[in-house]
């Protein structure tokens, strides 16, 4: 961390305080950073006097200034004297809200009468001395406003403070948590709740409040009375609470006073008012003053009123459950079991197991463990869950209890376990266990799904046709099938129908929203997929942001930030946003559970990243890495690893080798992919071996159209065409690599018009790519090379012998040697080193 807390942004205001000829005002609420903008406004002026009004030097004239006076007292006009004896060229007044009239005037005549540009700070919201009013309402000085830090100030200052990346869902928590306030987020990040999680920052356990902290916060709060203490409290372990309920409650004076205090917010929602405190740390500090046994009493409070009320609300049985918990009430399995089921769909999934556990304590029995099972997979406690589902399974249940459980043990041992023919076993014994057909149907799906993820299209669309053949399916049944014929038609590389389908899905799953929200998950990550094949990466990157946000508040359903941070870090790398996409990939790395079904995915996108942005040896240890970290089910967690190893093959100069993964990878990979491992081999340099291929494909996609059109492209102008195209979709490395392909055409062509243009497209288009090294963008710092040139310049960069090179590429000792020479040529270069040199390029 670094020693002292930076000072990051905030260029806008720095600028308009520095410009300001006669002064400013500066106002925003406590803890913005006020009065740290201005002193670093201000750090390198000199003669700057500063003042600091107290609410105690605020009982005496003059009484903020009176460090900057002589000690003589006047013995005339005092604004006068005190005007003479401040000489300085510029002055600071800090929280001049505070200031005694007497202070306020000197400060008003001191702006008027020029000479000392003033500066002051002051707190929004805040009654202030008429004097220090009239300086912006007369036009004086303007008045600037200090906000809260943004979510993206926030991320700025983090990163500065900590010396290195902060996950993406702890940032927004932190800002969450701390609203903005600079002076709350450095307490928080002192409190040592962050730790350093393979190179990223990262939010562990529970919230921590430092002393400082504390004090900080009860200072903002104030001295409360007995009620409005009351009125504090059951809201610290109730909010948000119904100002009618407040009312019944016996607080609702007292509540109106604190929202005169801004201590409390009140919002409407439909007929009801909604009462919040106005802080989130404000909960935190009212609870660790309240002792146990009072904390009891408002938590058994609330849970008779809301009771009494009639639990009208959805959340009100989740919130009844935990009072009656925490308050020592005796324990009712059922209310503990509805709390439980709607901690997990609001993905508070750590509630969700502490319910689920007490609700076993409570006697709920099998449904209490199956309950408990449940929460434990969401929360990748696998093996545990296994466990619990093992338990129940040979007890005694009605056939919808055993349909649920026998689908969620199927799904924790594949997606969970990888264990996928025990999944079938489960799913074979609970379709023969079924009795009606809405039953058998249901276990069919599973079914259908499970051969989807293991890539076994044909099976799962027999299996879909007897689940339709059967008769008519239920609602249930109707979204469930919808979401498996989804993934059927994307993997097929139907992503039109795939979107439609998806569409119909949803609009169902709509009218229950909170009842499947796994099954919501999979609809956005077949969209997004879709949308992708599509080329439509606008709508990919919405999605994968939709689906990453399912993963909760606080983040803690993993699988969702797993599997949507891959996709968001796959979208950005085919936009070329690469050093973007690789913080997202490390974001979701650092969450992977070992072993994990995603490894792949997450792995994969890690180490394409780093060998597309020439960092070979760190894609080499992600790819080592996948190996102990993994339980692939299929092509889903296959492929990213094998395009991953391709272009790190290629990154250490292996461009055949690169070539023959990708075309071993098209062989096995779902249609969905193929066009893809296709055309890596067109960007590779070799679209002799794949154009006939991708023309024939039967993929209804602008994306694959122009894949099919790259590599039938056989002069420059094609290649340019192709380049716009890119372009106009979004994907900029491979508009850069086909721009950069149309260059070398064009020099083959001695059209140097053409080539020059193409290499001027080309270097733009790289640079906005952030820093993207591949095949294709070698010919920008080393142009004219063949791709046998290329292949062996890239192994003699990295030092290898010429015996080496010919061994790893299968030539003769002397070709090696002929090609180096041919290659110091050209490039004007007499040894490895400076060849190193010379590859390593500029770093867009």
């Amino acid at each position: 961390m670094a020693a002292s807390w930076p000072f990051v942004g905030r260029t806008a205001q720095l600028a308009a305080i520095r410009s300001a000829d006669r002064g400013v005002v500066v106002a925003g609420p406590p803890g913005t950073g006020k009065s740290r903008l201005v002193a670093q406004a201000v750090h390198d002026l000199d003669g700057v006097a500063w003042a600091r009004a107290t609410a105690a030097a605020g009982e005496l004239p003059l009484g903020a200034f009176a460090p900057l006076l002589p000690a003589t007292p006047p013995t005339g006009n005092p604004l006068g004297w005190a005007a003479a004896a401040l000489r300085a060229p510029v002055l600071v007044v800090d929280d001049a809200h505070l200031l005694d009239p007497a202070s306020a005037a000197l400060v008003h005549h001191l702006v008027t009468r020029g000479g000392t540009r003033v500066i002051a700070t002051l707190r929004s919201r805040t009654a202030v001395p008429d004097a220090v009013h009239a300086l912006w309402k007369d036009g004086l000085v303007p008045r600037l406003e200090l906000e809260p830090f943004s979510l993206e100030d926030t991320a700025a200052v983090l990163e500065a403070a900590l010396g290195g990346r902060v996950e993406s869902a702890t940032v927004a928590r932190l800002w969450r948590v701390s609203q903005g306030n600079a002076l709350y987020l450095h307490e928080l990040v002192l409190s040592g709740i962050l730790i350093e999680d393979g190179q990223v920052w990262r939010w562990r356990g529970p919230l921590t409040i430092t002393p400082t902290l504390r004090e900080t916060v009860a200072a903002r709060i104030g001295d409360l009375t007995v009620r409005e203490r009351e009125a504090m409290e059951l809201l610290a372990y109730g909010e948000p609470l119904g100002a009618d309920l407040l009312a019944v409650l016996g607080s609702l004076d007292a509540v109106q006073q604190l929202e005169d205090r801004q201590l409390v917010t009140v919002q409407r929602d439909g007929l009801r008012l909604q009462v919040r405190l106005a802080h989130p740390l404000y909960g935190e500090v009212i609870r660790d003053g309240c002792g146990v046994l009072r904390a009891r009493t408002m938590m058994r409070r609330l849970a008779q009123a809301v009771t009494e009320a009639g639990l009208r609300r959805r959340e009100d049985v989740l919130r009844v459950a935990l009072w009656r918990l925490d308050g020592g009430m005796s324990g009712d399995p059922g209310l503990l079991l509805a709390g439980c089921e709607r901690a997990r769909v609001i993905r508070d999934l750590e509630l969700a197991v502490r319910l689920a556990r007490a609700a076993v304590a409570a006697g709920g029995a099998t449904p209490a463990l199956a309950a408990l099972g449940t929460v434990l997979f969401y929360t990748d406690r696998h093996a545990e869950a296994e466990e619990m589902y093992a338990g129940v399974w040979a007890a005694e249940m009605g056939e919808t209890a055993r349909i649920d459980l026998g689908v969620q043990r199927a799904l924790n041992l594949t997606v969970g376990l990888g264990d996928v023919a025990r999944a079938r076993a489960v799913l074979e014994e609970t379709t023969r266990l079924a009795r009606g057909v809405e039953g058998r149907q249901g276990t069919l799906i599973m079914r259908a799904v499970l051969a989807a993820l293991t890539g076994d299209i044909a099976a799962a669309e027999d299996l879909l046709a007897r689940t339709r053949d059967m008769g008519p399916l239920s609602p249930h049944g109707l979204r469930m099938i919808g979401g498996a014929e989804a993934a059927v038609l994307l993997a097929r590389g139907q992503a039109t129908e795939c979107l439609a389908r998806v569409q119909e899905a949803g609009a169902r799953l709509a009218q229950q929203p909170d009842a499947m929200r796994s099954l919501s998950a999979a609809l956005t990550g077949y969209a997004a997929n879709a949308a992708l094949l599509l080329g439509d990466l606008d709508t990919a990157e919405r999605l994968a942001d939709e689906g990453y946000d399912l993963g909760g508040q606080w983040g803690s359903w993993t699988r969702a930030i797993l599997e949507f941070g891959a996709a968001k870090a796959r979208v950005l790398r085919m936009r070329g946003r690469l050093t973007d996409a690789l913080a997202w990939a490390r974001d979701t790395v650092v969450r992977l559970p070992v072993p994990s079904t995603l490894a792949g995915a997450c792995l994969g996108e890690l180490a394409h990243a780093y060998a597309l942005l020439g960092d070979v040896a760190a894609a080499e240890q992600a790819l080592a890495r996948a190996e102990g970290a993994g339980t692939p089910i299929g092509p889903y967690g296959v492929l990213p690893l094998r395009f991953a190893r391709a272009w790190t093959m290629a990154g250490r100069g292996d461009a055949a080798g690169a070539v023959e993964v990708c075309l071993e990878s098209a062989e096995s990979a779902l249609p969905c992919d193929v066009p893809f491992a296709l055309h890596d081999v067109v960007r590779l340099g070799r679209p002799d071996l794949v154009a006939a291929r991708l023309a024939a494909l039967e993929v209804d996609s602008p994306l694959v159209a122009l894949f099919a059109r790259h590599a039938a492209a056989r002069d420059g102008a094609q290649l340019d065409v192709v380049s716009e195209g890119f372009e106009r979709l979004g994907l900029l490395l491979y508009a850069a690599e086909a721009a950069a392909q149309a260059a070398a055409r064009y020099r083959e062509s001695r059209l140097w018009r053409g080539m020059r243009a193409a290499q001027t497209r080309a270097w733009r288009l790289s640079q906005r790519c952030q820093g993207a090294r591949t095949l294709a963008l070698m010919d920008l710092d080393v142009p004219g090379l063949t791709p046998r040139q290329r292949e062996i310049a890239v192994l003699a960069a990295q030092g290898l012998t010429n015996r080496e090179i010919a061994e790893r590429l299968v030539v003769s000792v002397r070709t090696v040697a002929n090609t180096l020479y041919a290659i110091y040529e050209r490039t004007g270069v007499n040894d490895r080193t400076a060849l190193a040199s010379l590859l390593s390029g500029p770093q867009g």
